[in-house]
C-alpha cells in the first residue's frame, strides 16, 4: 500500500461505499465489486475503497474484468481509457497482454498434445529435441529434463523472465534466445540446479518446452495455440503472434510503467511466445479458466480429459505450484491462479478449484496491488469461501504495546522495526512502507497487508522475540529475534552512506550467505536505483564489485549506477573493465564507444 501506516487506521478507509439496494440484484451485487476493494486482511468495521478511486490512486489508465460465477461468465466490464493520452475508451474487445498468464494457456496445450500421443511429459526432452540441446552438465547427470517439470517450474532452468523488445528492432530466433546470442537481450537458459529438486520460477523453461513442441510438431506456436487451445474454447480475440498483427494492433490497450508514464512503444514485443506472447481480452481469458474448472468439476471440458487436466491444480513437488499454475488451499477451499507481468501491462486469473467461481482481471499498468484489491472486492461480493480473512481487533493499552517495540533481526541483512503510535504498533519492514498491526488476542497480531500471524514471545532468556506464523495451521515460518542498541545489519551502513564500512559489513559475513550472492545483491541495486536511491545503488554496485571482482556483470552495474549519477569518467573506467572481462557484452560496448566519443569531444 501506498498509504503510510501511522494514517492508516484513520484515513486508510476513511471513505465507506455501501451499495444500495435496487430491484437488480445483478446490478447491485456489480455496484459491490466496485465499491468494495480492499486490503488482504479485513479488519471488521473498516471501509472499502471504489474502482474509480483506486485507478486514480494507482495510476491505472484502463482496466477490464471478467466475474465467473457457477462455472460461467456473469459480467464483463471495462472502465478507463486505452492509454493515458487518448480518450479512446476501453471496452470488452480491447486486447491486452497477458504476460505470463500465456504459461497455463501454453500448458493446455502441451498437456493436449501429450493426450494425443504427440510427446512424452516425463521424458528427457533432449531425447525429442533436434534443432538444440538442453547442455549437459553435472545437475542433469541423474535427474533430467522434462516437459512436465519445465511447465512446473522445476527443471533447474535459468531465466526468470524476459524485457521484451522495442517494435521495429531485430527480433531473435527461438534457437538465440535459448543461446542468449544476438539480438536476443536475455542470458543463455541454462541448468543450474537438480531438476526435479526444487521450484523456481523460470521464463527460459517455457522457451525449451516451446522447442519441443516444434521439434515434435513442426509449424509454429501460433498457429498450435490456435488450434489447441484458441479455437477450441472459443477464444477469438487472443493470437499468440508476436509482433501483433497490423490487423489487430487498432484495438490494443497501451501499456504504462510503475512510474505511470506511458510505454515510449506503447508496447513490447515478446519473441518468446510461449512464456509471455499471448494478447487476449478478459471474456476470453475467463473461457480459458471456467473450461478448466469443467475439466475438474464434470470432465466436460474442451480440451483435456479431468485426468490430464488434474496436474494443473494437484500440487507438484512444491505445496503451492501445480503444473503451469499456482495453487493455494485455503482451509480446505482450493484455488489455482496465475499472475503477469509484461512491459506496462500486468493480469491475474484466479479461479475455485470446484464450485466454479473466479475471475480474470487484465489492465494495461505495472500495479500489482490494485489487481488484488479488485480480486478481494469480487471474491467477497460473491462470497468465494475463505478467500479474504476478515479479523476482529482487541486493542491493548500503551504500557503492554511498549514491551513489544524494537528492532528485530530478520537474516544477516535485513530487519523490521517496531513502534508505538497511540494505541497501535506500527511494522517497518526494511525499505518498505510502514504498517499497521492490529492486536486480535494472546498477543498475536495482524497486518491488513499479508495473512500472517505475528505472536509476540519472550525466549528462553528473557528476551522478546516475533513468532511468524500460518494464519491456518499456526506453522512457524520463522523467529525473529530482537536486536540490541549497539547491533546492525550491513545495509544499515548503505543507508547512513558509509561505503567502506558496507564493504567491510558484507565481507565479514559467510561467503554462503544468500545476502552476499552476486545475483542477490546486483538484484537489490537495481531495486534501490528503481526507488530512485541511485546512490544507495551505486553503493551495492560497488559492494558487489568488491566481493567479485572477476565478474563482468557487477563492473557493468556500477558503471550504469555511475553514469546514472552523471560521472562518465568512472562509468567510462568500468564499462571498460567489464568489456575486457565479458567482450560479447554489446551494451558495454555500445556505452564505451559514446563516451570515449563524449571525451574526445569535449577535449577539442
Amino acid at each position: 500500500m501506498k498509504h503510510r501506516a501511522i494514517l492508516i487506521s484513520a484515513a486508510l478507509f476513511a471513505a465507506c461505499h455501501n451499495p444500495t439496494r435496487t430491484d437488480d440484484p445483478d446490478a447491485f451485487i456489480m455496484r459491490h465489486v466496485e465499491t468494495g476493494l480492499c486490503t488482504p486482511v479485513v479488519i471488521e468495521g473498516d471501509s472499502t475503497w471504489t474502482i474509480e478511486e483506486r485507478m486514480k490512486h494507482y495510476g491505472v489508465p484502463g482496466m477490464s474484468i471478467a466475474i465467473i460465477d457457477d462455472f460461467k461468465i456473469a459480467w464483463v466490464k471495462s472502465y478507463g481509457v486505452m492509454d493515458s493520452t487518448s480518450s479512446r475508451p476501453v471496452t470488452d474487445s480491447t486486447l491486452f497482454q497477458a504476460a505470463s498468464i500465456s504459461k497455463p494457456v501454453f500448458t493446455m496445450a502441451v498437456l493436449k498434445l501429450a493426450e494425443m500421443g504427440a510427446l512424452k511429459l516425463d521424458d528427457d526432452v533432449n531425447a525429442k529435441l533436434r534443432s538444440w540441446k538442453v547442455p549437459e552438465n553435472e545437475f542433469t547427470a541423474t535427474e533430467k529434463v522434462t516437459l512436465k517439470r519445465l511447465l512446473g517450474h522445476v527443471a533447474g532452468t535459468t531465466v526468470h523472465g524476459f524485457e521484451g523488445y522495442v517494435p521495429g528492432e531485430p527480433l531473435p530466433t527461438l534457437n538465440q534466445i535459448l543461446n542468449g546470442e544476438a539480438p536476443s537481450n536475455s542470458p543463455p537458459v541454462v541448468v543450474d540446479q537438480t531438476p526435479g529438486s526444487k521450484w523456481r520460477y523460470s521464463g527460459g523453461g517455457y522457451c525449451i518446452a516451446s522447442q519441443v513442441v516444434l521439434d515434435a510438431k513442426g509449424g509454429t506456436i501460433p498457429q498450435h495455440m490456435d488450434e489447441l487451445v484458441l479455437k477450441p474454447l472459443g477464444m477469438s480475440r487472443s493470437t499468440y503472434q508476436q509482433p501483433l498483427p497490423e490487423a489487430w494492433a487498432h484495438n490494443a490497450a497501451s501499456g504504462h510503467l510503475p512510474d505511470r508514464s506511458p510505454v515510449k512503444s506503447k508496447w513490447h514485443v515478446y519473441p518468446e511466445l510461449s512464456p509471455d506472447g499471448l494478447w487476449t481480452t478478459a471474456t476470453d481469458l475467463a473461457h480459458f479458466v471456467i473450461d478448466l474448472q469443467k475439466t475438474i468439476a464434470s470432465d466436460s471440458g474442451k480440451v483435456l480429459s479431468r485426468t490430464t487436466a488434474m496436474q494443473m491444480v494437484e500440487p507438484f513437488v512444491e505445496p503451492f505450484a501445480a503444473v503451469g499454475l499456482t495453487i493455494e488451499d485455503k482451509k480446505g477451499q482450493r484455488y489455482f491462479d496465475h499472475g503477469g507481468w509484461n512491459e506496462g501491462f500486468c493480469g491475474w486469473i484466479v479461479g475455485h478449484v470446484e464450485n466454479g467461481k473466479g475471475a480474470v482481471i487484465l489492465i494495461n499498468a505495472n500495479q500489482t496491488e490494485f489487481m488484488g484489491e479488485v480480486v478481494r472486492s469480487i471474491a467477497r461480493a460473491y462470497d468465494w469461501p475463505e478467500f479474504v480473512p476478515v479479523r476482529k481487533a482487541q486493542p491493548l493499552d500503551s504500557t503492554a504495546l511498549d514491551a513489544f517495540t524494537g528492532r528485530y533481526r530478520v537474516g544477516s541483512d535485513d530487519l523490521v522495526t517496531i513502534t508505538r503510535s497511540g494505541n497501535k504498533l506500527i511494522r517497518q519492514p526494511l525499505r518498505q512502507e510502514p504498517n499497521t498491526l492490529e492486536h486480535i488476542g494472546d498477543n498475536v497480531f495482524v497486518s491488513r497487508l499479508d495473512e500472517r500471524f505475528r505472536k509476540f514471545v519472550k525466549d528462553s532468556i528473557g528476551g522478546m522475540t516475533i513468532r511468524v506464523m500460518d494464519a491456518i495451521d499456526a506453522t512457524t515460518y520463522g523467529t525473529l529475534r530482537r536486536m540490541k542498541d549497539d547491533e546492525h545489519i550491513p545495509f544499515e551502513a548503505i543507508e547512513r552512506g558509509d561505503r567502506d564500512a558496507a564493504v567491510r559489513a558484507y565481507s565479514a559475513l559467510n561467503p554462503t550467505d544468500p545476502a552476499v550472492r552476486e545475483e542477490w545483491l546486483n538484484n537489490l541495486g537495481y531495486q534501490l536505483m528503481n526507488e530512485g536511491q541511485v546512490k544507495k545503488g551505486q553503493y551495492i554496485f560497488f559492494v558487489n564489485m568488491q566481493l567479485y571482482p572477476k565478474s563482468a556483470n557487477a563492473y557493468d552495474s556500477y558503471a550504469e549506477a555511475c553514469l546514472k549519477l552523471g560521472d562518465k569518467e568512472q562509468a567510462l573506467v568500468n564499462y571498460k573493465r567489464a568489456l575486457s572481462l565479458d567482450p560479447q557484452n554489446t551494451n558495454a560496448a555500445r556505452v564505451v564507444a559514446e563516451l570515449e566519443k563524449e571525451v574526445i569531444g569535449s577535449a577539442r
